[in-house]
């Protein structure tokens, strides 16, 4: 047996890009696949295939099943799939990840259509027929109490006969070939009970997912192992910062203060992160652990007081009875009270637990977890750590605040430093996977592999600088400096929606090249011929620079000057060249001169006027210019020049500057240090940046006048209106002045009919000086140039608006339009 008949790796690499799985994920179902083919493939085993995956939290163990589920679909042929799960939270968190159209879905991602199959629908005729059908994947999806106590409503649908089915939902499942039972958070109902509920199934496979396997779970059943020590040092979850004070202060005051500091610190830069990436906001919140009932309301009352920071907190917290009975609507309930401090607009802060809280809340908004309790170890356990360490934008920012979590402990930094080497035990942990090598025989053999993690804790000397991935120990008061520098002095990047194509015109200096068209008036040529015919021995003999084309390597042609004898008299050649060849030599030196542009002749109005030029010299030379042309070609072709040039000089503009228009794609990144707002119609002030934009180029916008603050406000609400821009310095150049001095231009709209505008926005003092008139028409010459040049399909215009202008529109563009100047 070889590779290829264990690991169908093309397979697997499909599924990998269809779900985008991350590394340890890909692993994951790589080792299910392996020891499913050792067990059945290479051992031949008949027995049920049944293992362990060990996750971390915050990984994704919903994409280690859905592909696990997609792979062995393909290459095994698998069609049922079963999903237990130990509560119905859980099992309507995965319905919705596995429903058409909901937020969560990830059905999407999947290569295949699956038909979800839960409780509530298995009886009906149309799934009943979908079960029957070999061709279709399904997936049943229902609690482990269902399957295992038919006492229970769903329990005893799942039981009893159904006129549907013709047989029970339990027995029906029992019949199909190479069931597959995936045991959502295995470790919550491991034992004989649930175990046997399984195996009656007759399943080909039992997997079971977990973050942590119940410590009776044998080891050699735990195929594959990624712990959360890992997850921290790849960086798929946040980094533990363990915050610990320099005293010994450990008053319930105290500690919520110094969570309740961190907490505020990290709202900030997320409402500037969110702000200047677009995103929505997240409700960043503390999760307080407490371990009675008791403990949690005295710790909600300090937090509820009005002497706790002014009262600001008395109505932004949430305490939670971890006791509720499972499975009834007060637990629905009160996890949905508990998932409700996700959504943006939530007013919670703070959320107060009883103990550790249940499986099924997976929000990825805490930032600061504290313990009523001293026993730092306990807060550290995954049950309680993972809580907070899943990341709200999936991956790091690269802005320490957002991609930590921070631990709030109660014992003094120095206990704690004491401590490490028992901490640090928490963070050191292997990884444990399946892989392929070959046996002495060259066989295929699979094989655990086992590599150690230890990603230690660190304790920075005083910079405070945290490498990201590694669990660190800090002090609070630096912690809290710290914070407080980096939430004041960060420059959030802000990138466009978008790139758009944007004119760039710069100055280029020219030589301007002389055209034979600017010569008007061809009577001096005819005057030259008169004066050579009249007198061939006066004009010709005294001639003693002859003219004639030479080409040059790269193949253009051009005039040479070369020194002639001086002839006493005019002399009859002895042969005589026809007319029209002379008249083409003519023309052709004629055509060489460097003063015009031949070369680029690609309309061919030089060689006319060239021509031109010629027949008037011909017809001044009279009945003689055959034989006169004959003799002295190159020295009738001299002064021919000789004259062309003294036009040029005549008529030839100076060298001046000429533009050159280029398309540019106008898409820079930009920094913002200035906090968001969206008060985008309360008091202007330069000091934020304003957001809620429906049509800017950029989420975060930030004025030098409330002016422009206005005139932003009207374009943004205009129907009229595609998508606008602020411009900063240096992103669209206007020269204005002689001696090339740039001035910037305040924003660029477009409208829905495509036309595209450059706009200055003044106040009404400014907009009459020179200055201000000057930059004007230097725009307006831009605008001429950009759209003369040919570039751009659609049309650009250039508005001066002032504050009265803005005003007087009322909201309107197409009226603001007829303000302006």
């Amino acid at each position: 047996m070889d590779f290829d008949d264990i690991l169908d790796l093309a397979t697997l690499d499909n599924v990998s890009a269809a779900l985008d799985l991350r590394p340890p994920n890909r692993e994951a179902v790589e080792t299910i696949a392996m020891e499913l083919g050792r067990h059945y493939d290479i051992d031949h085993n008949t027995d049920l295939f049944e293992c362990v995956v060990d996750a971390a939290t915050g990984v994704g163990k919903t994409f280690i099943f859905a592909a696990t589920m997609e792979y062995l679909a393909q290459v095994r042929g698998v069609r049922d799939f079963v999903l237990v799960a130990p509560s119905k939270t859980i099992l309507q968190k995965t319905i919705d990840q596995f429903t058409v159209g909901h937020p969560k879905s990830i059905v999407a991602e999947l290569p295949a259509p699956i038909v979800l199959v839960t409780s509530e629908n298995f009886n009906t005729p149309l799934v009943a027929e979908l079960m029957d059908d070999d061709t279709v994947v399904k997936l049943y999806v229902f609690t482990v109490q269902s399957l295992i106590k038919p006492s229970t409503k769903s329990g005893r649908r799942t039981h009893e006969f159904q006129e549907g089915l013709g047989s029970g939902f339990y027995q029906r499942l029992k019949q199909a070939p190479l069931l597959t039972v995936f045991a959502d958070e295995h470790h919550a109902y491991y034992g004989d009970v649930f175990s046997k509920a399984v195996r009656e199934l007759e399943p080909w496979a039992l997997i079971g997912l977990t973050a942590t396997p119940h410590k009776k779970t044998p080891p050699e059943m735990v195929i594959f192992r990624y712990p959360l020590a890992a997850a921290i040092a790849d960086k798929y979850v946040k980094t533990p910062v363990i915050v610990g004070r320099t005293d010994d202060k450990h008053d319930p005051t105290t500690k919520l203060l110094d969570g309740i500091g961190l907490l505020e610190r990290k709202r900030e830069v997320v409402e500037k992160y969110c702000a200047a990436n677009g995103t929505e906001c997240v409700n960043s919140i503390m999760l307080v652990v407490a371990s009675s009932v008791d403990e949690a309301e005295e710790w909600a009352g300090v937090l509820r007081s009005k002497q706790f920071l002014k009262g600001r907190y008395s109505d932004a917290v949430l305490v939670v009875h971890s006791d509720v009975p499972a499975d009834t609507e007060a637990e629905a309930k009160e996890l949905r009270r508990l998932t409700d401090v996700e959504d943006p607009n939530s007013p919670i802060r703070v959320v107060v637990s009883v103990a550790m809280l249940k499986e099924g809340w997976d929000v990825k908004n805490v930032y600061v977890l504290l313990s009523t309790r001293p026993m730092l170890s306990e807060l550290l356990a995954e049950q309680v750590l993972g809580r907070g360490l899943r990341l709200p934008f999936g991956t790091y920012t690269g802005v320490q605040l957002l991609d930590t979590l921070e631990v709030v402990a109660h014992e003094k930094f120095e206990e704690l430093l004491k401590k490490k080497n028992g901490l640090n035990e928490q963070f050191v942990d292997f990884k444990t996977r399946a892989v392929l090598r070959r046996d002495a025989d060259g066989n295929a053999v699979v094989v655990r592999e086992t590599e150690p993690v230890n990603n230690g804790l660190q304790t920075p000397d005083g910079t405070e600088v945290i490498t990201a991935g590694t669990p660190t120990l800090v002090q609070q008061e630096r912690r809290d400096k710290s914070a407080s520098e980096e939430a004041n002095n960060l420059k959030v990047a802000v990138l466009p929606s978008t790139s758009i194509s944007v004119p760039r015109v710069r100055p280029k200096s020219i030589k301007v090249e002389f055209s034979l068209s600017d010569i008007a008036d061809l009577n001096v040529f005819t005057d030259l011929g008169r004066r050579i015919a009249a007198d061939p021995d006066g004009v010709l003999r005294r001639v003693l620079v002859g003219a004639h084309i030479v080409q040059d390597d790269s193949g253009f042609k051009h005039v040479v000057m070369t020194t002639e004898v001086a002839a006493d008299k005019v002399a009859a050649s002895m042969l005589t060249f026809p007319l029209d060849g002379s008249r083409a030599s003519l023309q052709d030196i004629v055509l060489a001169l460097s003063i015009i542009t031949a070369r680029e002749d690609t309309q061919g109005s030089q060689k006319r006027a060239a021509a031109a030029i010629v027949d008037a010299l011909i017809t001044g030379l009279g009945k003689d210019a055959e034989r006169l042309l004959s003799a002295f070609h190159d020295r009738a072709a001299a002064e021919l020049c000789n004259k062309v040039n003294e036009e040029y000089k005549k008529v030839a503009p100076m060298p001046t500057m000429a533009d050159e228009v280029d398309v540019v794609q106008f898409n820079s990144q930009r920094l913002c240090t200035r906090p968001p707002s969206k008060d985008r119609y309360g008091v202007f002030s330069k000091l934020v940046a304003y957001e809620g934009w429906n049509k800017s180029l950029y989420s975060l916008e930030w004025f030098d006048s409330s002016p422009e603050l206005s005139f932003a406000n009207l374009i943004d609400a205009d129907d009229a209106i595609e998508r606008w821009v602020r411009l900063h310095t240096g992103e669209l150049r206007i020269v204005w002045t002689a001696e090339g001095n740039q001035y910037n231009a305040d924003f660029i709209v477009r409208e829905t009919c495509g036309d595209e505008w450059v706009i200055e926005v003044k106040a009404d003092n400014e907009v009459k000086t020179g200055e201000v008139q000057a930059k004007r028409d230097a725009a307006k010459r831009w605008v001429n140039r950009v759209n003369n040049s040919g570039k751009f399909e659609n049309k650009w215009h250039y508005l001066l608006v002032t504050e009265s202008d803005v005003k007087r529109a009322k909201g309107s563009w197409a009226v603001l339009r007829k303000f302006g100047t």
